[in-house]
Order: structure tokens, then sequence, then C-alpha cells
């Protein structure tokens, strides 16, 4: 993916490797950021949205799907060059006070393995990822911490702060914070990391700390109407999303190095 609009809707994207930040074009000229990831993929996106004929100080919110390093970790990028609320789950209060956020061990990493491949490799992403990761979020480090305040939460079923017709939705699963977007009158999800995609069809994220919440998400996304998903990993996609989606017990197929290993050495069913 390059940096730039996605499909025909009122939204860009900036992916660096497999970290992709997307930005929601208001039609009264604000911005919000959803998923700031690494500081390049932030800094690329403020870039592209010269190109759109905003400017990073039409941002008006930066907000994160979840705690993760990666989804958290240009958030600051943004802070320092805007005036926007910084926006996290409601879980993320409680992390910020002191509860130990669960994460998934070395075999949910096996089963991610496939995703590795779905991009070109850059080694700068990964620096950048092991750097931030020890500042920013969780998942690299056990703990959870940021470097600036936030400015509120967002729970199931709140809109949007900024984004007219989006909605929060709780997809717990993948982390017990994840939260998703969602446009009705688009069809589009905006779905963080519970969501994936992969060779082009979405994939149940096959990383997880609660397989019971992640099926009932599973359950609860499949029951949306989505025509266009626009994952937090992978490209997105449009058209019969849920028809050919696969579940998070499902290993892709392919006889790529990473997916057969995947295949052969991750806890899948």
């Amino acid at each position: 993916m390059t940096d730039g609009s996605v499909f025909d809707l009122p939204v860009l994207a900036a992916s660096r490797w497999m970290f992709t930040c997307y930005a929601i074009l208001g039609d009264d000229g604000s911005v919000v950021m959803v998923d700031a990831g690494l500081p390049s993929s932030a800094q690329g996106a403020l870039n592209s949205l010269r190109g759109a004929g905003r400017q990073p100080e039409d941002v008006t919110a930066v907000l994160a799907t979840h705690g993760h390093s990666d989804h958290v970790g240009g958030m600051s990028t943004v802070l320092d060059q805007t005036a926007a609320r910084a926006l996290l789950p409601e879980r993320c209060r409680h992390y910020l006070e002191g509860e130990t956020p669960r994460n998934f061990g070395v075999d949910a990493n096996v089963r991610f393995l496939p995703m590795m491949g779905q991009h070109p490799f850059k080694p700068g992403a990964l620096r950048e990822l092991a750097q931030v990761g020890r500042t920013d979020g969780y998942g690299r480090r056990p703990t959870f911490a940021l470097p600036f305040i936030p400015s509120g939460y967002l729970a199931d079923g709140d809109p949007v702060p900024g984004a007219p017709g989006w909605t929060v939705i709780a997809t717990p699963g993948h982390t017990d914070d994840s939260i998703s977007l969602y446009h009705a009158d688009s069809a589009t999800l905006m779905s963080g990391d519970e969501v994936l995609t992969h060779d082009g069809r979405a994939w149940f994220n096959p990383e997880w700390v609660d397989r019971r919440a992640h099926s009932a998400t599973e359950e609860r996304l499949r029951a949306l109407d989505v025509r266009y998903l626009l994952p937090g990993h992978g490209r997105p996609v449009e058209g019969d999303v849920w028809g050919r989606a696969r579940s998070a017990g499902e290993c892709p197929p392919g006889r790529g190095i990473l997916t057969r290993c995947a295949r052969r050495f991750g806890r899948w069913g």
C-alpha cells in the first residue's frame, strides 16, 4: 500500500511495512487520525493530508484501537504537530491506573507469521517498533505507559469525536481493550487488529488473549454489513468481505516459508 486515498472513501492511509495509519476526512474540513502506529507512518499520514487539501492543523483527534506499541507509538508525532485530542479505548484508563494488560504468547506469534510477508519488509520500521516499544503502549513491554496524558476514552456505542457517522464498537479478543470503528452509511469497518487481511481476504486475527471473547466478537462483526474493511495489518479490501473471511483458527494456504511454518508449528482449531 502506498500513502494516499483508500478506494473512493474519505479516508487516507499511510503504511510502513505492515503498520498502517488512517486519516478520516470530515465534511467540515476536520481530520481524525486512527492508529498512528509508528512515528514514520504517522508522519506519512500527516504529509498525505496536503494532497487532499488538508493541513496537519486540521487534525482534531488521534485515537488508537488498542494500546499495543505499534498502534500508539506514533501518537506523539501527531500531538507534537497538531492540537489534536488523544483518545484511547476505555480499558486503557485501567491500564494507566495499574492494571496489567494480558498478552498472548509465542504460539500466537507463530500463527501470525503469514502476515509478515504481506508487505515489503522495511528494516527501519522494525527499528522504530523496537524503539517506541520501550516507552509507548504495551506488548513489547509488560505494562502500559505513555509519554502524554490522554484527553479521553472511548467505549462501546460512543460516537467518534470529530468523525460524524462513525461509531465505536468494543471488539475484545485480540486484546482486552480492542475497539473497532464502524460507518454504517458506507458499510465501512476500521477493524484495528481484530480483523486482518491476508491475500485479499479478511482474516480474524490468530493472535488472541481470550479465545471466547474473540469468537463472540467475530459473530458480532459478521452480523454487520461491511463492504469496505480497513485493517490494522494488511491491505484494505472491498466487496464480499465476510463471505470470503477466514476465522482465527484457520491458517491461510500458501507455499511461502512463513505460512508453512505457521501451518506446521502453530496451534490451530
